[in-house]
């Protein structure tokens, strides 16, 4: 018995009838972070610079 690999979980989501593996788990989160610090960093005080009040 060798034990060369991780065990799979079969992890997974099923939204609207579409099942999502553990890599487009991954990227969602990615997409979802990514798009979050973006919108914040394009939205928060606009228009201010760092020093100001």
């Amino acid at each position: 018995m060798t034990y060369d690999e991780l065990a799979t979980t079969g992890s997974g989501l099923s939204l609207f009838g579409v099942a999502l593996g553990q890599t487009w788990l991954v990227a969602l989160a990615f997409a979802l972070t990514l798009g979050g610090a973006l919108l914040v960093r394009s939205t928060f005080r606009r228009g201010k610079d760092a020093h100001e009040a």
